[in-house]
This record gives structure tokens, C-alpha cells and sequence, in this order.
């Protein structure tokens, strides 16, 4: 049997024969318990596969009976040019960050960061993750637990083209977001999105122009 917090996913009782196996695919990103039993044995296993295990080429989750009657579980991934996944929670009042790239900017070149800030002022807690592509290849891949007016802040320090995208798991919304080179020719450049009471996101980028000569094809606002 395989669940989740709302609920049971797959069941089904099967007769394996010897050398047998039986194969569940998960293919959406989530919590899960997979429990075997076997009655005949008397002898339960019961595994949970988070969110940060959906991070690679493959991951695979395994039961199997032993020589001496009893279940044995093991979780074994690839990660062969896989990206990082980072898993944290962003606490209630808190905020947590992350940069990606190098982490500075000279102050001679007129470049600056771009930010992505995910922002939740509800009550509730919710399951997000933020994944920054370029060229359709994963940069950065996180996996965050949000509680009541928590923020994850991403620093992108290196000039390029990058798509952003923001997704709440518990209620599968999901906002992309574009950013381009001409992003980081400002003072300020930032991606702000922030989760509702109903586990809806609002995303919009934002450059702030103060003594800049260049142009966006952002929203744009001057101070």
C-alpha cells in the first residue's frame, strides 16, 4: 500500500513467486508511506520517501523478504550530473537564502544580483519548491516547507537568461517566471511572489531604474 497525508494511492494484494517483484511508480513530486505486509510471515515494512528523493536520474525504493522471513527496505539514487536539491524550512519570521553562482558582483561593472523572494503572510504552512533553469537545464533545485510569514530569499549573481519557477505542492499551483540579462543591469532587479490563504501563488519581476541607462522588458519602476 502506498498513501500519502490525504489519503491511500495504490493497494493491491498480490501472490509473488520466487525471483518476483512488483513495481510502483511515483511520478508526482511529494510525501509518501509505502508499507508491505506479508501475512503469511506475520512481518510488516513500512518505508517514507520525501520530496528530496525525487532529485535525480533515478531514485528507487526497495522491500524484500530476507533468508530468515523478514523485510528489509533500502533507497538508492543516481545523481550522475544531477543538481543539488536543497531541502529547508523557512520558520515562521524567518527567512532563509541561498545564492547561486559566484556570490559577488564587482562594483565597476554596473551589474548587479537578481532575487527571487517567495513570501508567505497566511496562517498556514505550505510545501514549495523553486526550481531556476537556464537553457532548460536545472541550476538550482529546493525543496521548502514555508510556515506563517516565512520567506526564502534566491540570489542569482551571474548575468544570463534564466526561468524561474514556483510551485506549492499541496494545491499543485504553479507561476513561472522569465529573467533575462538586461535584469541585472540595475540597482535593484527582483522576482517577488507570495502564497495566499488557498495555496495560490502571485509572481511579478520587478527593476527598480534609479541611475540606469538601460532598458527592461520588466515592469518597471522608478524611485
Amino acid at each position: 500500500m502506498v498513501s500519502t497525508a490525504d489519503g491511500t494511492v495504490f493497494e493491491e494484494s498480490v501472490e509473488l513467486e520466487a525471483n518476483a517483484s512488483i513495481v510502483a511508480s511515483l511520478t508526482d513530486l511529494g510525501t509518501y508511506t509505502a508499507r508491505v505486509e506479508v501475512p503469511e510471515l506475520d512481518t510488516t515494512e513500512e518505508v517514507t520517501v520525501e520530496p528530496g528523493q525525487f532529485t535525480c536520474n533515478v531514485t528507487r525504493t526497495t522491500v524484500s523478504i530476507q533468508g530468515d522471513n523478514t523485510l528489509d527496505s533500502m533507497s538508492v539514487s543516481t545523481r550522475m550530473a544531477c543538481p543539488d536539491v536543497v531541502t529547508k524550512t523557512a520558520s515562521t519570521g524567518e527567512r532563509v537564502s541561498h545564492t547561486l553562482g559566484n556570490g559577488s558582483v564587482p562594483a565597476d561593472t554596473g551589474e548587479s544580483n537578481h532575487t527571487l523572494m517567495l513570501r508567505n503572510p497566511s496562517d498556514e504552512t505550505w510545501t514549495t519548491r523553486i526550481l531556476v533553469e537556464n537553457e532548460s537545464v536545472v541550476q538550482f533545485d529546493g525543496i521548502y516547507t514555508v510556515e506563517a510569514e516565512g520567506t526564502v530569499l534566491i540570489t542569482l549573481s551571474e548575468r544570463d537568461t534564466y526561468s524561474l519557477s514556483m510551485s506549492v505542492l499541496e494545491t499543485e499551483t504553479t507561476v513561472t517566471e522569465q529573467v533575462t540579462p538586461q535584469n541585472f543591469d540595475c540597482n535593484e532587479s527582483s522576482t517577488r511572489a507570495e502564497i495566499d490563504d488557498a495555496g495560490e501563488l502571485t509572481a511579478n519581476t520587478v527593476s527598480t531604474l534609479m541611475a540606469c541607462d538601460v532598458e527592461t522588458n520588466t515592469t518597471n519602476e522608478s524611485s
